[in-house]
């Protein structure tokens, strides 16, 4: 997201520019990764960036609670004594709070996460946006409940990057046969947060019942190799315990894929009337996925209307601007 952002602002005619740590075997585009082999190598990397050239810059927007010398957030003091403006944008584990998510909510990740991904460092992160954030953003709405005063801000899509990825994915699901089997595409970046298990357990199920379908766990690839893969999927499930869609939601939706992943019906209003994800929990996913397999002249009408949606509402220079609004 990070890189993604910072290309839309400079579209915006803003001098931005993304800094990120490695991210292993997805390789998402970022304008600078640091490529050390150790944390500590990390660290010092981006700390001489700071030190050569991060002090022309007059604001820095921070990710999943570090900052330039890592989860210490040990700079923020100087950040804003040097009048510096300090934003953070907020993704999931790296603030929600798991025993409270536990005690509320039916179904969640964090119940079925163990040893939990919780960021160790997401109290201090937390008191550091309350006391030095200009403004605090989260990418979805059940992270409002845990980051106070905190505002949504719409996970971005480089939409000119997924012309040709969605030409191809429609070209595949209007030259689709009736007779092949129905591939489901589901990409966790972990499996128990995402509720892996629900769903083999309910393909395993539909598979007994005579149903032609194929899994696709779309794990260990490349961004770009992952996003070719999805596009010869005919329905894709996002997650089944969170209660709010990420960012492969937005993707796929970009594809023109119909799309099921669990909204929990609290946050149904914190989002737009016209949101097209077919809601699944793990008690019923068998029964939601029958039903769309079933009903086959739903997955067109299901594409075109994510694909409106995400032009909509996370087209990455709309999100741009509106960062720059809080900016």
């Amino acid at each position: 997201m990070a890189g993604v952002l910072a290309k839309a602002q400079r579209q915006l005619g803003v001098d931005a520019y993304s800094y990120c740590w490695p991210t292993g075997s997805f390789q998402y585009s970022a304008d600078y990764v640091v490529l050390a082999r150790s944390r500590s190598g990390y660290v010092q990397d981006l700390a001489r960036f700071f030190l050569k050239e991060g002090w022309r810059y007059d604001g820095f927007q921070l990710y999943f609670g570090t900052s330039f010398l890592g989860p210490g957030l040990w700079d923020l003091p100087a950040l804003r004594a040097t009048g510096k403006k300090i934003y953070f944008y907020f993704c999931g584990c790296d603030v929600r709070d798991s025993k409270l998510t536990i005690a509320r909510y039916q179904y969640s990740a964090c119940a079925e996460c163990w040893p939990m991904l919780c960021s160790p460092n997401r109290k201090e992160a937390l008191r550091a946006a309350e006391r030095y954030g200009d403004a605090v953003f989260v990418s979805t709405p059940d992270l409002l409940e845990f980051v106070p005063n905190s505002v949504l801000l719409p996970q971005p899509l480089d939409l000119e990057t997924f012309g040709p990825l969605r030409d191809q994915a429609l070209f595949h699901a209007a030259d689709r046969s009736n007779e092949e089997a129905i591939r489901i595409a589901h990409a966790p970046s972990n499996q128990a947060i995402k509720g892996t298990r629900h769903l083999v357990q309910a393909v395993e199920a539909l598979r007994a019942q005579g149903l032609p379908i194929e899994l696709v766990l779309v794990e260990g690839k490349s961004y770009f190799d992952a996003m070719l893969l999805c596009a010869s999927a005919d329905i894709v499930v996002d997650q089944l315990l969170i209660g709010a869609y990420g960012q492969y939601a937005v993707e796929m939706m970009a594809l023109g894929k119909p799309v099921i992943c669990y909204i929990r019906d609290d946050l149904r209003s914190l989002y737009p009337s016209e949101l097209p994800i077919v809601s699944a929990t793990p008690a019923d996913i068998a029964e939601v996925l029958y039903t769309l397999i079933r009903d086959r002249s739903r997955w067109a009408l299901l594409g075109k209307e994510g694909i409106r949606y995400v032009d909509q509402y996370h087209d990455s220079v709309a999100v741009a601007r509106r960062a720059l609004e809080y900016y």
